[in-house]
């Protein structure tokens, strides 16, 4: 069971948003969301709050939303996804927009944002939208990290991992967390950097990994649940209806647009790095035509990181349309004011990722990943070299039992049914 928050009487001014006073104990609590979706994008939300707003797009749009848990975190709180499409066609066979934000609980504006995309894709009327649900299906996971979310609200502003509390992994003999966001497979832990092995190692680190892939909850639940999307398998080894065609974790701040590989700061070979450029163009006009912002793009913008969520989508499922997306601010503490024109803006990104999707395909790598070419047939020759060989030995054991028999054979063990050393002392 979750913990009992801390309850949040109506003040204001709040004063919690400030990077530079982190301590959270002192302030006054903010102002209740009042409950009218007009309003909710006038400041930061508790968790309180955006489980009630979730709870509303639900109530009021059964029609397109769909509520699931996948999930707890590791404090009991429930790991929520909003699943937004539209009812016409088979939703089970629509490509799957996996949307994530708040992964690094200090990074309210992601969390925000994600937000007001999924009212957006519910409340915009437009045709492109309208159009954008009969084909996909829209999954939004937001917070990703409840547990650090409630804290950097409650205690330090400037929170950043998960509050997972091992006691063999402590940090001074507090909670140390794990940085989710370095806790995914396929690459994690995976650096050529002697002092950076020793943070990711060190629990008082801000980018420590865990002790061992999906060792969070959170992290655990996303993956399974992109896996059993992805899995859907067809008799050809291609990946069948309801394929995840794009995940994206947004986070801030940098204005920065990183597609795989983040643990090489190398972009993929062609086509599939190709692909990804070309992606991230597309998206970089929306964002320029919405904003007037063009964000840097490339998987070398950043140092090297392992264990990241797109790394891992790629890697595994092969998603070729995933990536971090840093959003805009010069600290974590982006100004209210600006939550509504940084949402617009990303969700014109949204809008240009599903148009790319449709243009240029959606279907996973065929060259990284569980659908990479050749390892459907090279699963079956090893099938098959394991049969012929197993075939083998059988064949041996038989002969080498039936040479020994012939050697050994006794009318009278033969008659009782039993080898010459078993059978009874008055036959031998």
């Amino acid at each position: 069971m979750a913990p009992r928050a801390r309850q949040l009487f109506a003040t204001t001014p709040w004063i919690g948003n400030n990077c530079n006073l982190p301590n959270q104990e002192t302030k006054p609590p903010p102002t209740p969301w009042s409950g009218q979706l007009t309003e909710f994008f006038q400041d930061y939300r508790t968790l309180d709050d955006i489980h009630r707003y979730i709870d509303l797009l639900a109530q009021q749009h059964p029609n397109l939303v769909t509520l699931r848990e996948i999930g707890r975190s590791w404090q009991g709180r429930p790991l929520k996804v909003l699943e937004i499409t539209s009812p016409s066609g088979n939703v089970a066979e629509k490509p799957c927009i996996f949307l994530e934000g708040g992964i690094h609980s200090r990074e309210w504006i992601a969390t925000s944002t994600v937000l007001y995309i999924a009212g957006s894709l519910v409340q915009d009327a437009s045709a492109d939208v309208q159009s954008m649900l009969q084909h996909f299906l829209f999954t939004l996971l937001v917070p990703v990290n409840p547990d650090g979310y409630v804290y950097s609200w409650e205690v330090n502003r400037m929170w950043r991992k998960t509050r997972s509390n091992r006691s063999n992994y402590l940090c001074h003999g507090a909670v140390a967390g794990v940085d989710a966001n370095r806790n995914w497979g396929v690459t994690f832990g995976q650096t050529n950097s002697a002092p950076y092995e020793l943070e990711l190692h060190n629990p008082c680190s801000e980018v420590f990994i865990g002790p061992e892939a999906f060792s969070e909850p959170e992290t655990k639940a996303a993956s399974e649940y992109m896996k059993e999307k992805q899995q859907n398998w067809r008799s050809n080894s291609k990946a069948g209806a309801g394929y995840v065609a794009a995940f994206i974790d947004y986070h801030s701040y940098a204005e920065a647009m990183l597609p795989p590989w983040a643990y090489t700061a190398e972009t993929p070979a062609d086509p599939d790095g190709s692909y990804q450029t070309s992606l991230t163009s597309f998206i970089n006009e929306a964002f320029y035509n919405t904003s007037g912002r063009t964000f840097n793009a490339g998987a070398d913008v950043f140092p090297p990181d392992p264990g990241t969520g797109p790394d891992w989508a790629y890697g595994l499922l092969g998603i070729r349309a995933t990536m971090t997306i840093e959003l805009e601010g010069h600290s974590f503490c982006l100004p209210a004011t600006q939550i509504q024109n940084v949402g617009k803006e990303q969700f014109a990104g949204v809008k240009a990722l599903a148009a790319f999707i449709r243009q240029h395909g959606g279907e996973p790598s065929a060259q990284v990943g569980i659908f990479a070419r050749g390892n459907g047939s090279t699963a079956l020759y090893l099938v098959v070299i394991l049969v012929v060989f197993a075939s083998l030995v059988a064949m041996r054991s038989w002969f080498n039992w039936f040479s020994t028999s012939r050697r050994d054979y006794h009318p009278e063990s033969a008659i009782i049914g039993m080898s010459r050393d078993a059978a009874p002392s008055c036959l031998a």
